[in-house]
This record gives structure tokens, C-alpha cells and sequence, in this order.
């Protein structure tokens, strides 16, 4: 069935090679707005029913939904410690909780047990710390913060584990302890988070309540 990529225009010629996806001459080459990456038509279409996105950059195309098992989020504030480089404001904690489970067929071994975790994360309680706060509730919400796979602290498979939006666990000690001071931390999961589609456009989907 064909699908309809309203995020793609037909290209009549192909100046960009072989198509990244198939690694033939591309047929039909459509070209992705937001990016200007082209592909053949049919292979960029199977690639949108998988992930809407595009497999060069990663620019998202879309709503984007993971693997991640079922778990709770919280929000919560803290205004009597603060961050190493944001001595002026709170502290917003970030509260993950995921019992133990069976991994469905959208996990890498359905059937099997897999092990939950429990995590906590720190922001600064300023505009951007606050923005990133309910970014991270949307990218939750869409099943993307976490997956089930290997973890790479550990090693050990079939356990609930990060899924590339990096998280600072710690409150001090700089980037070598996931602490701060970092300054350029918020800016990069900025850019994590819109890797997964999940951009200030997203923001009204966010109560202000969320955040306690």
C-alpha cells in the first residue's frame, strides 16, 4: 500500500548519488523538506511506516513513538538546593520508576522478563530548565526516553536503559559524573529531544501542573 508522505516533494532529477537506504540509483526520487535529503520513493516510504525520520540526519517527520515499557514520571521542585552554575534557581527533579516486566513483541526478546529501573534526573528551575522539564513529559508521554535493550553501564541485557536523551543523575562533579556545571548541557538535549521530533511545538501539550 503506498503511503502518503506529505513531508517529501518529487524531485525530477537526481543529483545526490545512489539512495542511502536500498544503495542502488535512486527511483522516483522524493527529496524531505526539512532536511533537502533524497531517497527513492518506495524505500523512503517503508522507512516512514517504521520511524518518521530521516535516516541520514535524523531529522524527525512527525510524531515519533518508542518501545519504552510501562513506567512513571514526575516532576518535582526543589528550591532549597541548587546546581553548580545555576546557584540563583531551585532544582527541578526528575523521577523515573519502572517495575519489572514482559517484554512485548515490540522489544528485542518478547516473552521474556525484562528489569525495571529507577532513575533521577536534575534541572536547573529557570526558563530553559523548565522547558526542557516538559519537553522530556512529552518525549515520556511518546514512549522515547527509555527502551529495553543492553545496558551500557553494565552490560547486562533485557533491562530498562536510556535511549539517547542523556540525563545529568548527578548534581555536581561536571560532565566526566553526568553533574554540572556543564553550560552547554541544555542546549544539547535541546537537540536530543528534537532529534526525536519532540520541539517547542510541542509545548502546549504540557500542563503547567506537571511540574510540582
Amino acid at each position: 500500500m503506498e503511503v502518503d508522505l506529505p513531508c517529501a516533494a518529487n524531485v525530477t532529477k537526481d543529483e545526490d548519488g545512489n539512495c542511502v537506504i536500498c544503495l542502488d540509483e535512486k527511483t522516483n526520487a522524493k527529496t524531505l523538506h526539512k532536511c533537502s535529503h533524497s531517497f527513492c520513493s518506495v524505500c523512503i516510504e517503508q522507512q516512514f511506516k517504521y520511524k518518521p525520520q530521516c535516516p541520514v540526519c535524523f531529522t524527525a517527520y512527525g510524531k515519533m513513538t518508542g518501545n519504552q515499557p510501562d513506567g512513571q514520571m514526575s516532576l518535582k521542585r526543589d528550591s532549597r538546593h541548587h546546581l553548580p552554575g545555576y546557584q540563583e534557581f531551585g532544582i527541578i527533579r526528575v523521577s523515573y520508576i519502572f517495575p519489572d516486566g514482559i517484554q512485548k513483541d515490540i522489544h528485542p526478546n518478547p516473552g521474556q522478563k525484562y528489569y525495571g529501573t529507577s532513575r533521577m534526573g536534575y534541572l536547573p528551575d529557570n526558563q530553559e530548565g523548565v522547558k526542557v522539564a516538559k519537553l522530556l513529559w512529552v518525549a515520556f508521554d511518546r514512549k522515547l526516553v527509555f527502551t529495553v535493550g543492553r545496558s551500557r553501564t553494565t552490560g547486562q541485557d533485557n533491562v530498562v536503559t536510556w535511549n539517547d536523551i542523556h540525563h545529568k543523575t548527578s548534581i555536581d562533579g561536571g560532565p566526566h559524573n553526568f553533574g554540572y556545571p556543564d553550560p552547554t548541557y541544555l542546549s544539547r538535549v535541546l537537540e536530543e529531544l528534537a532529534a526525536k521530533g519532540v520541539t517547542d511545538q510541542d509545548l502546549g501539550e504540557v500542563n503547567e501542573s506537571v511540574i510540582r
